[in-house]
């Protein structure tokens, strides 16, 4: 008995050494990983950074290609979500190859074993994509309709859907200084309505339409879907399956690819009328580049930190977009309740993240 229970410990060691990374980097990778609610500060700085820059890039560009572009000269919004979530697949691939050393073989075989060959784990993949599909389009309607500031600021409001989900779906369980961040940013998500509804009221019926009902009902609707494929998503990448990274990413976005065409169908007498690329200048070329870059990154935000601080880099965007639209488009009114609301936004932004958790 003495040499079997050596047999065995033995074969425990072996078991255990193929599971250990080949060298001090893999790792390095591996806790990055395994413990990816405490990343550096330097890495979180890096991510509210980029996040920064993806999402003010993203909102005033696509504010400006459906502001000044006339209704019948204007691009369908449903070819640019699709012509990302095909730019997001074709990327996926490319760092799965990166990731298989560039080796065809094993390439093919982990992709006919992840991906082709599990029915089930697509299934399951579809449910946000789906969802973000319907975020991506409904984001067109909140932007056509309000005030690049005003819709950045108002879709902080699905930092609140986003807890919510958290707490059924992952078990999170919230501080009180962390609930109180949550009420500060309804409060100020509140002053910025304020602010906005007599201006959208006073529009002229010469000028171009922004029907501020329509644009927050769409914007509202967003942080509902937006919460809930973060969640479901994070949720796919951290359930300890064995599944890869980019394999998740690849399931991901075929779904993707699937809901953005079903969308086309929608408006397919009028892509079949204009063509598919009607409209395409090289900003809405960005819009697809920004969208698409910016998909991938969040699932790698999702994958080291977690959705409440995507939303949360969000919310760091909010001061640079009303700077930069006064300056781009002169209808833009920021008045008191304006400034006050967004000092509140980013007061609660400082006092969720001065919470360590």
């Amino acid at each position: 008995m003495k040499f079997q229970n050596v047999h065995i410990a033995h074969d425990d060691e072996k078991d255990r050494e193929k599971l250990l990374p080949l060298n001090n980097d893999d790792l390095k990778d591996e806790k990055d990983i395994a413990s990816p609610s405490r990343p550096s500060f330097a890495f979180k700085c890096y991510v509210i950074a980029s996040m920064t820059f993806i999402w003010t890039a993203y909102t005033l560009t696509i504010k400006y290609t459906r502001s000044s572009v006339e209704p019948e000269q204007m691009y369908s919004a449903t070819t640019v979500v699709f012509c990302a979530e095909v730019l997001k697949l074709i990327i996926t691939f490319a760092m799965f190859y990166k990731e298989c050393n560039f080796n065809n073989a094993q390439f093919l075989e982990k992709v006919n074993q992840y991906f082709l060959n599990a029915p089930k784990e697509l299934a399951k993949m579809s449910v946000p994509s789906f969802a973000y599909a319907l975020q991506n389009n409904l984001d067109f309607v909140g932007l056509s309709n309000l005030d690049a500031g005003v819709y950045q600021v108002t879709t902080q409001l699905k930092v609140v859907s986003t807890a919510l989900f958290m707490m059924l779906f992952l078990g999170r369980k919230f501080s009180v200084r962390r609930w109180m961040a949550i009420c500060l940013l309804m409060f100020g998500v509140a002053f910025v309505q304020m602010n906005n509804a007599p201006a959208a009221e006073s529009k002229q019926s010469g000028e171009k339409a922004e029907n501020y009902i329509i644009g927050l009902s769409a914007v509202l609707a967003t942080c509902v879907t937006a919460g809930f494929a973060g969640v479901w998503f994070e949720k796919m990448l951290k359930d300890g399956g064995s599944t890869p990274f980019w394999i998740r990413n690849m399931q991901m976005y075929s779904c993707g690819v699937i809901s953005a065409s079903i969308a086309c169908l929608v408006d397919y007498s009028r892509i079949s009328e204009k063509g598919f690329f009607f409209g395409y200048t090289d900003k809405v070329y960005a819009v697809v580049i920004l969208l698409g870059v910016g998909g991938l990154y969040i699932s790698l935000v999702m994958r080291y930190l977690d959705n409440l601080y995507k939303s949360m880099a969000s919310a760091v965007s909010i001061i640079l977009v009303v700077v930069l639209s006064m300056l781009i488009f002169p209808d833009v009114f920021v008045g008191m309740y304006f400034v006050l609301g967004t000092m509140f936004v980013v007061l609660a932004v400082l006092l969720y993240n001065s919470v360590n958790e």
